[in-house]
C-alpha cells in the first residue's frame, strides 16, 4: 500500500468514528487482481469501525486484463461513508443527489472551487454562510466582499448628523470594480426607496478585496430612511 493510500485510509477511519452517532452506511471492499471481491468485505450499518485488511488478496501485485478493463490487486473503493438521510438545506433532496446542499443559491461546485468570486475564495458547501457574518455566501457575491471573513460585510455601518446634513457610511469594494445607488425616503419606509441622492463608483481600497469605507453626506430634514444598492458597473 502506497504511503498516500495509507493517508487517506487513516482519515476515513477518523471520519467514521465522527459520523459513528448518527445514522450512515459504510461499504468497504477488497478486490483481487481478477476485479473480485475477496473474503475481506465488510459491510457495515451503524456498528462500530471495523479496519479491512488486504492481507488474504491472491497473486501479490498484478494486473489482469479482459477487453477493456483492467483490474489490479489493491484497495478499490476502499471505504464509502455516507449519511443517507442527509438533507442540510432541508429542501427535501438529500445532499447525495443535491446540486447545493446548504441551499444558499450557490452550487457545490462553486463553492468548492470558490469560482463566483474575486480573489477565488472556496466556501464551505454546507454551511450557507461560511463566515457566520450573517449574510450567504450566495449574497456576498455581487457585494465583492469576502465569504470567508465575519467583518467583510455589505453593510450601512453609520448614519451620522453633520450640522443640517446626514452622512451615510457604508462599506464598499474599492478600485472602481462596483457601482452604489444611495436611495431615500422621508417618514415613511418603502422597498425600493424612491429618492436616488447619489449614484457612482467607489475608488480606494487594498488589493485583493479593495475594501473601503464609503460616505455620502445629504442635507436632511426631518426623518428620513436610507438604502444602499450595489451593482456591477
Amino acid at each position: 500500500m502506497s504511503t498516500t493510500t495509507r493517508v487517506l485510509f487513516v482519515l476515513a477511519i477518523l471520519f467514521a468514528v465522527a459520523v459513528h452517532a448518527h445514522e450512515w452506511r459504510h461499504l468497504s471492499t477488497v478486490h483481487d487482481g481478477h476485479g473480485l471481491m475477496s473474503a475481506n468485505t465488510v459491510e457495515l450499518d451503524g456498528v462500530a469501525y471495523r479496519n479491512v485488511s488486504a492481507g488474504s488478496q491472491p497473486g501479490g501485485v498484478f494486473s489482469g486484463t479482459s477487453g477493456d478493463l483492467a483490474n489490479s490487486a489493491g484497495f478499490l473503493q476502499a471505504v464509502d461513508i455516507k449519511r443517507p438521510d442527509l438533507d442540510t438545506d432541508g429542501d427535501g433532496v438529500i445532499d447525495e443527489l443535491s446540486t447545493d446542499n446548504d441551499g444558499d443559491g450557490l452550487l457545490d461546485i462553486e463553492e468548492v472551487e470558490g469560482s463566483e468570486f474575486d480573489p477565488v475564495t472556496p466556501t464551505l458547501v454546507n454551511d450557507p454562510d461560511s463566515d457566520g457574518d450573517g449574510a450567504s455566501d450566495n449574497d456576498e457575491v455581487l457585494p465583492g466582499t469576502n465569504p470567508r471573513d465575519p467583518n467583510s460585510l455589505f453593510e450601512i455601518t453609520d448614519i451620522t448628523s453633520v450640522g443640517a446634513d446626514a452622512e451615510v457610511t457604508w462599506n464598499a469594494r474599492g478600485n472602481k470594480e462596483r457601482v452604489y445607488v444611495v436611495r431615500a425616503i422621508d417618514d415613511s419606509y418603502e422597498d425600493p426607496l424612491p429618492i436616488v441622492i447619489w449614484s457612482n463608483a467607489v475608488v480606494g481600497g487594498i488589493a485583493p478585496w479593495y475594501e473601503t469605507p464609503a460616505v455620502v453626506t445629504n442635507p436632511t430634514v426631518g426623518t428620513r430612511f436610507f438604502a444602499v444598492e450595489v451593482m456591477m458597473p
